[in-house]
């Protein structure tokens, strides 16, 4: 499935034309980012194979939402909530763009309901964690990388999209590209953290990405890299283990548990507990709901919770 989104071979098939047709519309139109533009083709592309021989019109309701469920079913049956609702998020995309091109007279998608989410357990680090973690890397630019992520609560993709034209040292602001093309402006916390992106711009080409690809010898020596190009999803998630590893939280070699998410959720949760103030913790996040703050990346302190209780009952 890889090969056939990377070679485009997926197009070959007659949805397949319809998945390309809706791709160019979604970046040159809509103005998808490409991680963006990676998620859908991605899910698109196995609609198109899984139903090769099928036309477009196939897919008018009612028989077009039978067969999407049981693409659904067939391809993420086993799936998280939050998955399946993406899919069919992506999925609800594509037939309301084919209603809008009038090569569709309805959508199949809309008889489907989104799955009920379950909350998840959000792992946070503590400040002991962050600290060593920090201190564990050799190397100033991944120092960097993990304040932006614990200090300055970025996502993924935002720090993936980081380059040195983005710091404004003089005024200590990020321009952080955040999603849907936003941009927003993220004050640098410390000193120290200025300091040190000072200390890595004087080296470093304005259009270089902080995090790049590189290829290292057997002695460690780089053999090659490219500035320009930042580091695909794979690869961040490889790096994010690798500091983990090197500051003794997770196994070398290990690439699942502690989530590069749980970065961020830290950032949030301790930036509130700090301030108490919800909408400043919008802001930093980015977030264009504050509920989704509110409900997802702000929780409370079971030390501060038992203290508030204390209070409430005179002990």
């Amino acid at each position: 499935m890889r090969e056939a989104v990377k070679d485009k071979s997926y197009r070959s098939t007659p949805l397949g034309l319809e998945v390309a047709q809706f791709i160019r519309w979604f970046r040159n139109e809509y103005g998808a980012t490409s991680e963006t533009l990676r998620d859908y083709e991605a899910i698109l592309a196995k609609l198109a194979i899984d139903h090769a021989d099928l036309e477009l019109a196939a897919f008018e309701p009612p028989e077009g939402t039978t067969r999407l469920r049981e693409f659904i079913d067939e391809r993420w049956g086993d799936a998280a909530p939050r998955t399946r609702k993406k899919v069919r998020a992506v999925l609800m995309s594509f037939f309301k763009w084919t209603q809008a091109e009038f090569k569709l007279q309805g959508n199949p998608v809309v008889p489907i309901r989104s799955p009920r989410l379950r909350d998840v357990e959000r792992e946070l680090f503590s400040a002991e964690d962050v600290a060593r973690i920090v201190a564990a890397q050799p190397e100033v630019r991944d120092r960097v990388a993990l304040k932006l992520l614990f200090l300055m609560g970025l996502r993924k993709g935002e720090l993936a999209a980081t380059r040195y034209r983005d710091f404004d040292l003089g005024r200590r602001r990020l321009q952080v590209h955040g999603k849907g093309g936003k941009i927003r402006q993220t004050p640098i916390p410390t000193e120290e953290l200025r300091e040190e992106i000072a200390e890595l711009s004087l080296r470093r080409d304005p259009l270089d990405h902080l995090l790049y690809p590189q290829k290292r010898g057997p002695r460690g020596t780089v053999i090659w890299e490219n500035p320009r190009k930042p580091l695909s999803g794979p690869a961040l998630h490889r790096w994010w283990y690798r500091c983990l590893a090197r500051a003794g939280v997770v196994e070398e070699g290990t690439t699942h548990g502690k989530k590069m998410h749980g970065a961020r959720y830290t950032s949030g949760t301790e930036f509130y507990l700090a301030t108490g103030d919800i909408y400043a913790t919008q802001q930093l996040l980015g977030h264009a709901d504050v509920s989704t703050t509110a409900n997802i990346y702000v929780q409370g302190s079971p030390a501060d919770l038992e203290a508030k209780l204390r209070k409430v009952w005179g002990e």
